[in-house]
């Protein structure tokens, strides 16, 4: 049986490349015989907002905002220090006009709105991507256009490559923000896209959260989907990993934004979630799985050990548009490994929900020979959070054994073992 999937990825992440997760749950639903589609919504979010036409409209607006509004409350409260003992609506309204009258005061917003597109070109041109100075011109135009949009849809903070986030402490003021409509730019953007979301009537929708960047964009999205369709909404992702014991003790979180969360690992977990909303299980059967009881109790499944490593798929990229993100190369995001070998740095998070594992040599240069065959993938991220100098040295040796012509970065640790002999020989693969 086959059941209509839709997976998506919310803002914010850096949009130079697609997020491994939806590719890889993508291919593991669709090679157990789903109906899938997944759509990057962050990388459409950056190619809408950063356009002089959104931007011009969105200054405009927040300046007749402003022109119509701001004088009235800041009469009313011409004591900042004050402010605090004011409505949370007031606070809110006093904070944004603020930040608006200060965007205004630099001047800045017509010097991006005229710049802003030929910043976005250059990150996707192959001659001035790599001038240094014409990449730095353009980062400051956008890192500026998210400085702007932050202002008009404050308490939103934009970022482009470098995260910038606000940290919640509590469901309610998730819910409020959420529910911003002037103060959530997220949510002026999911609003006329749900129906074409929605479009084939899907009976799963996975939302994938990862940082907390994505949490109030991601749990928005998901408010909006709750509330707009009958579908199972499930929320992945490793944020949530972190926060279990939040979450236990909040049904709340459940009836406002989500059906179910996967814990840890989440291949294994979402084949039988479906198998579960397909009727062939009991919910109590779906590892790693918390969701809300119909006694409006919290539930957490027991944990279940993930797919073996050399069992995955590669990555299923088909869906994605090459042309959306901000670089002049697709680049296609393999792992290696799962979780991190050495798993001692104190202020590391990376790992949290993960068990190391390593993929056989050999089941890595077929996933890099299927892509290229699939795509003609060139370029390759490897996001293992850190390799090895063995298996690195046993990828480089099989990427050169087997004839692969490819660039590929890979993240490492500073110790003995990366000696020149091993850089020259991963520079050759």
């Amino acid at each position: 049986m086959s059941s209509r999937c839709l997976l998506l990825f919310p803002p914010q992440w850096i949009p130079t490349a697609p997020h491994l997760v939806g590719p890889a749950i993508h291919s593991i639903l669709k090679n157990n015989g789903h109906d899938v589609r997944l759509v990057d919504l962050n990388a459409e979010f950056y190619e809408t907002v950063l356009t002089p036409q959104y931007l011009y409209d969105a200054v405009k607006a927040a300046f007749d905002d402003f022109k119509a509004n701001a004088d009235a409350i800041f009469r009313a409260c011409p004591d900042e220090a004050a402010l605090k003992d004011r409505p949370k609506e007031f606070q809110a309204a006093f904070l944004r006009y603020r930040e608006i009258y200060r965007m205004a005061r630099r001047d800045e917003y017509r010097d991006v709105i005229r710049r802003i597109e030929t910043a976005t070109a250059t990150y996707r041109d192959k001659d001035a991507f790599y001038d240094p100075k014409r990449v730095d011109e353009a980062t400051e135009v956008i890192v500026k256009a998210c400085g702007i949009l932050s202002a008009v849809h404050h308490p939103s903070w934009l970022y482009f490559l470098t995260p910038n986030v606000k940290i919640y402490y509590s469901v309610e003021s998730l819910r409020e923000d959420c529910e911003n409509a002037k103060g959530n730019i997220f949510r002026g953007f999911f609003a006329p896209r749900l129906a074409g979301l929605l479009r084939d009537d899907p009976r799963f929708i996975g939302i994938s959260i990862g940082d907390y960047s994505q949490l109030l964009p991601g749990l928005t999205l998901a408010m909006m989907l709750k509330e707009a369709t009958d579908a199972h909404v499930c929320i992945g992702g490793n944020l949530f990993v972190r926060y279990t014991d939040v979450l236990v003790n909040n049904p709340e979180f459940f009836r406002l934004f989500a059906d179910s969360v996967i814990l840890n690992e989440g291949e294994r977990p979402v084949i039988e979630l479906l198998r579960h909303l397909e009727g062939k299980i009991a919910i109590g059967q779906v590892p790693n799985l918390m969701y809300l009881t119909a006694e409006g109790k919290i539930a957490v499944n027991d944990e279940a050990p993930p797919i073996p490593a050399e069992e995955l798929f590669p990555p299923e990229f088909a869906d994605l548009q090459a042309n959306r993100y901000f670089l002049p190369e697709f680049i296609y995001n393999v792992q290696a490994s799962r979780s991190c070998y050495w798993r001692k740095c104190v202020f590391c998070t990376h790992h949290a929900g993960s068990r190391y594992a390593v993929k056989p040599v050999a089941v890595m240069i077929a996933e890099l020979r299927a892509l290229q065959a699939a795509h003609g993938a060139r370029y390759f991220r490897f996001v293992d959070e850190a390799v090895s100098p063995a298996y690195l040295r046993r990828l480089a040796a099989a990427i050169i054994d087997a004839g692969l012509e490819i660039n590929f970065y890979i993240y490492a640790r500073f110790e003995e073992g990366f000696d020149e002999d091993l850089f020259r020989l991963a520079h050759r693969a």
